[in-house]
């Protein structure tokens, strides 16, 4: 809720659309997850994941095109 008050600068939000935020978000992290998982059967692992396969599975949803797009760049990178 707080991430969603810094971002909008607004302190009035509304209960549906904190649902639907965070209804994308767990949708983002499951295709996340599922990805990652796909390297691991690619690699041949059968660990716990591992942050090396999320950086993977981010990389190819980033090539992909399944993930959002920035629309105000960083300050500072």
């Amino acid at each position: 809720m707080q991430l969603l008050v810094s971002i909008t600068g607004s302190q009035k939000i509304s209960m549906p659309t904190t649902i639907v935020v965070s209804g994308i978000a767990k949708m983002f992290v499951g295709e996340l997850v599922e990805t990652a998982r796909v390297v691991m059967t690619e690699r041949r692992e059968s660990d716990p994941i591992r942050p090396s396969h999320i950086r993977e599975a981010y990389r190819r949803l980033k090539l992909e095109g399944r993930v959002p797009k920035r629309s105000v760049p960083r300050l500072f990178c």
